[in-house]
């Protein structure tokens, strides 16, 4: 038996297909491995039938891949991790006796140059293609409390496809906060007129890509901005309003996760006194487990607490109506970090309401959580260490492929790319 994989280019977001060949196998099981970012094995099995002309018939291309399961004992199952660069995938084919594997190369950044600039409570971590004519349109991307490979491998994604791409830090880099707590949105502002300023950057044409509790650091920026004007917003999971700032060591201090002047933005509380069961509950399965577990919690509740005080929900609320840019809303109605399937449609409804944002979309997806990544990304685990993202592994991994195409599609429609 041989085994071919072909697919038009190696990045992560390209179809795959498998073909046998010199074998009369009417069925073959599939298994594909990988060892990810950060150094946990994955692996799906799969039986999928052959047809005559030796192809693997696989209903969902995105399957094998998707479908992967954290097999490592020695720690808790979490979230998938990419890079910015690629993984090598080990397909392995078998019928009866038979057996070909071959190994893959699945990238997230395929021939690019990278950058890294400083500035003054920012951070920007820039990915360009090599060869290029003239200023890219440019997407920053501003991510949430999870700054890991899954950010770099987004930025490095955009690049691949034309785009010059900057993850836009403002906590857990050198020099930098631990957490998102009074951040100041002028501090953004200036990161990300860096990144339009860049020579390779049409600054005309710059998109801002924003998740989870970035989203509230996109908007507020945005919506106050000065000297900054993006042409697009992505937002994915996100929020309406300003939350209380964020603790990685244990409860949220009384202040606000966003600053202007050097004040404290009105905010929304976060209940953590809604999360004490769940904490209690792992560590006692933690005690009595053989294998380790998750200590990971659904923040929901707490949040959604918060939200029900009306009045500090009026005075939270992001003015999004002052984003001078067609928004590209996206979340999950299985979301258990935090509302967001309800927020993106106040965003919208708040936006359709001031006669704005004629060019806005708004996708919610059933049975998607709170991390929905580019496409092929397993989703057979719902949690980081800490958080639970919620959703089904089939709900999810929907959401991310139509999520992502649409995103290529409106960035490209609005930035030319």
């Amino acid at each position: 038996m041989k085994l071919h994989i072909s697919s038009p280019s190696e990045l992560i977001d390209s179809p795959v297909s498998f073909r046998v060949s010199d074998t009369e196998a009417s069925s073959v099981v599939l298994v594909v491995r990988v060892t990810d970012a950060e150094g946990h094995p994955w692996q799906s099995i799969h039986d999928y039938q052959v047809g005559d002309d030796g192809v693997v018939e696989i209903p969902d291309p995105d399957e094998p891949w998707t479908s992967m399961e954290f097999v490592s004992e020695a720690t808790a199952p979490v979230v998938f991790t990419g890079c910015e660069t690629g993984l090598d995938f080990v397909i392995t084919a078998t019928a009866e006796r038979e057996a070909a594997s071959l190994t893959v190369r699945r990238s997230w950044g395929v021939g690019l140059v990278t950058d890294r600039i400083e500035g003054d409570g920012w951070v920007l971590a820039c990915y360009r293609p090599a060869v290029t004519e003239g200023p890219l349109p440019g997407v920053i991307v501003v991510p949430g409390t999870l700054v890991s490979g899954a950010t770099q491998a987004t930025a490095a994604l955009f690049a691949s496809h034309g785009y010059a791409a900057g993850v836009l830090y403002y906590t857990q880099q050198p020099g930098l906060p631990d957490s998102v707590a009074r951040i100041a949105v002028e501090s953004i502002e200036a990161g990300m007129r860096s990144f339009a300023a860049l020579l390779y950057v049409d600054s005309e044409r710059v998109a801002v890509h924003a998740g989870s509790v970035g989203c509230q650091t996109a908007l507020a920026t945005l919506s106050g901005a000065r000297d900054f004007r993006a042409k697009a917003v992505v937002l994915v999971a996100p929020s309406h309003v300003v939350f209380q700032a964020l603790r990685n060591d244990g409860p949220p201090p009384k202040a606000s996760a966003l600053t202007r002047g050097a004040v404290d933005l009105p905010y929304v509380p976060v209940k953590a006194e809604k999360l004490f069961s769940q904490l209690i509950k792992n560590q006692v399965r933690r005690l009595f487990s053989r294998r380790p577990t998750s200590m990971a919690i659904a923040t929901r509740t707490a949040y959604a607490a918060g939200l029900a005080d009306g009045d500090a929900v009026e005075a939270a609320v992001i003015p999004v109506e002052e984003v001078d840019a067609p928004i590209l809303g996206i979340a999950g109605d299985d979301d258990q970090s935090y509302p967001a399937d309800e927020m993106v449609r106040a965003i919208m409804d708040r936006r359709s309401s001031a006669g704005v944002g004629a060019a806005d979309e708004l996708h919610v997806y059933t049975g998607a959580g709170h991390f929905i990544r580019p496409p092929a990304t397993p989703t057979t685990v719902d949690r980081s260490d800490g958080l639970v993202a919620g959703g089904t592994p089939r709900g999810s991994a929907v959401a991310q492929r139509d999520a992502w195409n649409r995103t290529l599609a409106f960035l490209g429609t609005h930035l030319g790319g």
